[in-house]
């Protein structure tokens, strides 16, 4: 067997163990249990991205300004604690569930923030520093949830939210529950029967993917689909060259609405695979970008676009 199929071959059987990697929240090293700390004070604490030991209490007064914070929160505590999300959850999930809620818009509204007196706010890293910073001087516990990087830290996420509202239990149920459905996308795709293919979007000139690191990669994988750029060594959001994207001519693009005729119009894109086939799919962009439990969905969509309906 050849070098080239038997680091594809891995690569797949890799996917595939996804289930069994991440019992007790273990997955290839990146997640680990997120236990709460002991203070000198004897306080049970979680700490967050930033290294900050975050009390445990049965908070009442919660807000989130991550919309992966909005998805799980929902799902393990009583709505009526969560007094406002995210407004891109307000805008793109059509669920009752949030029709009460305030929208908050990351750095924008501070303000609202502080004026709703909530008892913790979750965030992702990306918020300015010196907006975390009003926060906490004007009293607030801020837990920082991190990087978004995919299926491990949304794991992590889903442990440390549940962790530090007092609830570790509804949070391990409910991350069990996730990587058993996202495991049974494509759980009867046997090695060979797995297409290869890319995720290929365009930001104004350039064509970008997204790869391992990424929870693109992980739909790709969970919907079936071998990411032939993670194969490449490629991580994170790499921004492709003509050359590069010809070179890996990749059989089945994924991408975003819209850009499935323009990609195939660009110059000398007309030679590629996919582009000759026929094999360019798009998925809801909410679904596609969202890092969050919309994983699955997302994974669905890709499995249902590469291999039809019901397969």
């Amino acid at each position: 067997m050849a070098l080239g199929d038997m680091q594809r071959i891995n690569q797949v059987n890799g996917a595939l163990l996804i289930a069994a990697l991440v019992s007790g929240f273990g997955l290839t090293g990146a997640i680990s249990m997120t236990r709460p700390l002991e203070t000198d004070a004897g306080v049970n604490t979680v700490e967050d991205a930033t290294g900050e030991h975050v009390a445990v209490r049965d908070y009442t007064r919660i807000v989130s300004t991550s919309t992966i914070a909005d998805q799980v929160l929902i799902e393990i505590i009583e709505p009526g604690r969560l007094l406002a999300v995210s407004g891109h959850t307000l805008r793109t999930q059509r669920s009752r569930t949030y029709a009460d809620k305030v929208g908050v818009e990351r750095a924008r509204d501070i303000e609202t923030i502080i004026e709703l007196r909530p008892d913790i706010v979750f965030i992702n890293s990306f918020i300015d520093r010196r907006q975390v910073q009003r926060l906490k001087d004007a009293g607030l516990n801020v837990f920082d949830m991190g990087e978004m990087q995919g299926l491990a830290t949304l794991l992590l996420n889903i442990q440390q939210l549940a962790g530090v509202l007092g609830a570790p239990e509804r949070g391990r149920k409910l991350a069990d529950d996730f990587v058993r459905k996202l495991g049974a996308v494509s759980t009867g795709l046997g090695v060979q029967d797995r297409r290869r293919g890319i995720y290929v979007g365009i930001h104004g000139d350039r064509l970008y993917g997204g790869t391992r690191g990424t929870s693109f990669h992980d739909v790709l994988v969970a919907g079936g689909v071998i990411d032939m750029a993670a194969e490449a060594g490629l991580r994170g959001w790499p921004a492709f060259t003509n050359e590069q994207l010809l070179s890996l001519d990749p059989p089945w693009i994924i991408t975003n609405p819209g850009t499935e005729r323009s990609l195939c119009r660009h110059p000398g894109f007309e030679a590629l695979s996919a582009c000759r086939t026929g094999q360019i799919r798009s998925i809801d962009e909410h679904l596609l970008t969202d890092p969050g439990l919309g994983m699955l969905q997302a994974a669905e969509a890709v499995h249902a676009a590469v291999y039809g309906e019901g397969s």
